[in-house]
């Protein structure tokens, strides 16, 4: 063994043992995903050092979560998460390569192999990538928050990072399960997105603040908002405003919001 742990996410289990097999026989540690939910979360709680991705899931498959995975969202994920954000990704994929290879490596893919490889052209590209090196999360919490966003990709991975950061984590697609769920449990925070399939979240902040008086709430968005939008956001209760980023990033801040 060298010592180097490798990620291969893949369906296809044929392909998948194959490509594992060739990694192994080089001296490679080698983990397995078969779908973006097992996929983020290996990511997240191992220190890899390099990551192979496909392209296509199909539905059966691709919906780990409920959340309508493809390599490019897998990509998106892994890119947001300290742990893994500077680990190399090369796509390994039966998807064609004419409408995926461009948009595979300005999406920051190191390289795009199409099924079946070339070992040894895929062995120089994994040389090569070496080196990498991801943090390791230090993040302690007792708190409970309520995580409020409609997209289902964000309530799970952000909701799954924040568990393991410690938080207690109640999470809510709109403003009617954000007001169900708050019922009966005492909050120490409240992550509200702004943007909920249609609904403003501000005036849902007017009335998560109306329940849960002196809770902080995090407005957490994908959003861009210039600074006097942001003021008047601050002015009009909420404590912080954080723009969609990485997962270490958000438990930070919560950390020093909550604490």
């Amino acid at each position: 063994m060298n010592g180097k742990r490798v990620l291969v996410v893949d369906d296809n289990l044929v392909d998948a043992r194959a490509l594992c097999s060739k990694l192994r026989s080089e001296g490679y540690e080698v983990v397995l995903a078969q779908d973006g939910a097992a996929a983020v979360s290996t990511a997240r709680k191992q220190k890899l050092d390099l990551i192979f991705l496909d392209v296509l899931f199909p539905p059966d498959v691709g919906h780990g979560g409920g959340v309508p995975w493809d390599g490019f969202l897998i990509l998106d994920w892994i890119r947001r998460m300290d742990e893994s954000k500077h680990v190399p990704i090369i796509f390994v994929t039966g998807a064609d390569p004419k409408k995926y290879r461009d948009r595979a490596i300005k999406a920051g893919a190191l390289n795009f192999f199409s099924k079946p490889i070339k070992a040894d052209e895929l062995m120089a590209t994994v040389n090569a990538a070496l080196g990498h090196v991801s943090p390791q999360p230090a993040i302690t919490s007792k708190k409970t928050l309520l995580f409020v966003d409609d997209e289902g990709d964000w309530r799970l991975v952000a909701g799954e990072c924040l568990r393991d950061a410690g938080f207690n984590i109640l999470t809510a697609k709109d403003e009617a399960e954000a007001l169900r769920r708050m019922e009966t449990v005492k909050l120490d925070g409240i992550v509200l997105d702004l943007n909920l399939a249609g609904q403003n979240g501000l005036l849902l902040m007017e009335l998560l603040k109306q329940r849960h008086p002196g809770v902080p709430i995090l407005i957490y968005t994908g959003m861009d908002h210039n600074n006097s939008a942001i003021t008047e956001m601050l002015k009009s209760g909420a404590k912080k405003y954080l723009r969609k980023g990485s997962m270490a990033e958000l438990c930070d801040t919560l950390k020093a919001m909550v604490n």
